[in-house]
């Protein structure tokens, strides 16, 4: 069985087969053309972008007995026993396993012999971020002044790892992740090298799951053909990823809009015990959140969003409640991160609950002009209390006399003559009296306005020396 996997079968031979890189490309293959070639590179990227299969077209194309344009030939002794891996003067060497000073002694000691067969000897050092710091610094002078005819390729997926020293004695190559399109185009040259039945929608979900990754893609659809028994459809990748359509997302993301807590929910567990992966499932409700934003915000989506009529229906929600799920999302997938996913992704449907009370912008200033509106009527009714019934003239004169706390001024007042005159109370008092209680009747008065004093003839007082004096 001599089956060999679409990822190492398809891989770039040639420069001119690398897709997606085409920087680095023009960069190395100039360099070739113009005898211009460093003694070490560094080449920082993401995983499966090339790397490590440019710098083995680099040690191809500078061993090549037959180079043109900086392409190697492929067809000499040398190339071919590049491509079968068997040429004396490449040495690769992964660091993830060899990370130790005297792993890098032993290619100090190797690095000074001449190249046995071609041209140049070329060193790859793969993962080189997993050199130790004691590595490194033993690599430090070789790669400042290395031998003649010897190249040094490092390459890493964190860049940021690398000594500072050896950054200084390389130069840099970055490269990038591969476009979506260019991976679709990838996978459709395989599909029709293996006549495989494929499906455009179905090659865009591998793209989009490989996340730029070139090796990534080409293994997704190695697998996915096989599940489908050579038939790459929709449906054959959805089920092989275990992923959902992207209606369905998108009826999910309706729900959330209209504060479908239960059904939202109910649709979350189904999935958890279903064995979907639920993150994947948030990242696409991510993306649908934000082709829904674009579409409701845009005069003309067309060429931004993919398949944009699709989205039509969100024009009819308030831009406001779009961003404010968006959010939601955004913040259940960070939270995701320290949390058990389901548990995250719960509370952001809860907090879905309010979305449909969200009023636009464009709708607020009416809103607050009939709030102000029902405001002043509720102060006009205010204003205008119920009537109550009129108040008994005992029962405004047992108020007054509650609020006299001098018992001379009370008894006074109790034994006062009283008349009611319109709407008021007349207390007729001894001129006497209110004389000398004139600062008191005054305060009275002003307490209870219903209250009027009118001073009468003193009466005569008895001659008896038993009797009482008020004053």
């Amino acid at each position: 069985m001599n089956y060999v996997p679409f990822a190492r079968k398809y891989r770039p031979k040639f420069f001119r087969e690398v897709i997606g890189q085409e920087a680095p490309v023009r960069i190395l293959k100039n360099a070739i053309k113009n005898d211009r070639v460093a003694h070490a590179y560094l080449f920082a990227g993401p995983r499966g972008v090339g790397k490590t299969t440019i710098a083995r077209i680099l040690a191809k194309a500078l061993n090549c007995n037959n180079p043109r344009e900086g392409e190697p030939c492929g067809e000499c002794e040398n190339c071919r026993e590049i491509d079968r891996g068997v040429f004396p003067d490449l040495i690769e060497m992964d660091a993830a396993s060899n990370r130790g000073i005297d792993d890098v002694r032993a290619l100090k000691e190797a690095v000074n012999y001449k190249p046995i067969k071609g041209k140049y000897k070329v060193y790859i050092i793969d993962e080189a971020h997993m050199l130790t710091k004691e590595a490194f610094n033993a690599l430090l002078k070789t790669l400042e002044e290395p031998p003649p005819k010897t190249v040094f390729v490092l390459c890493t997926t964190e860049y940021d790892k690398i000594l500072p020293t050896i950054l200084s004695r390389c130069q840099r190559i970055i490269f990038s992740k591969v476009r979506k399109e260019k991976v679709i185009e990838y996978l459709k040259k395989i599909c029709e090298k293996e006549g495989l039945e494929c499906e455009d929608q179905a090659l865009e979900i591998l793209a989009h799951a490989s996340e730029g990754c070139m090796r990534d893609a080409a293994s997704l659809l190695d697998q996915a053909s096989v599940y489908g028994e050579g038939k790459v459809s929709k449906e054959v990748v959805e089920n092989f990823l275990g992923i959902l359509s992207q209606e369905t997302v998108r009826s999910f993301l309706r729900t959330l809009l209209n504060s479908q807590v239960d059904e939202a929910l109910k649709f979350l567990r189904d999935l958890s015990e279903r064995g979907y992966n639920l993150t994947k499932f948030w990242e696409m409700l991510e993306e649908e959140a934000r082709n829904a934003i674009l579409v409701k915000s845009l005069k003309n989506p067309e060429g931004v969003v993919k398949n944009w009529q699709d989205y039509e229906e969100f024009k009819e929600y308030p831009l406001e409640a779009l961003l404010y799920v968006e959010n939601l999302i955004n913040r259940g997938k960070v939270d995701a991160r320290t949390r058990e996913p389901i548990r995250a992704f719960e509370l952001a449907v809860i907090k879905s609950l309010i979305v449909k009370d969200i009023i636009p912008i464009s709708q607020l200033g009416s809103v607050v002009r009939e709030a102000k509106a029902e405001e002043k009527k509720t102060e006009v009714r205010e204003e205008k209390p119920h009537e109550k019934p009129e108040e008994k003239e005992e029962d405004k004169f047992q108020k007054v006399l509650n609020a006299v706390d001098k018992k001379i001024l009370r008894g006074i007042l109790e034994r006062a003559k009283r008349e009611e005159r319109d709407g008021k109370i007349i207390l007729k008092i001894e001129a006497s009296y209110m004389k000398n209680l004139k600062k008191d009747l005054e305060l009275l008065k002003e307490t209870f306005p219903f209250l009027e004093f009118e001073a009468v003839e003193d009466k005569k007082k008895p001659q008896k020396s038993s009797g009482t004096r008020l004053f």
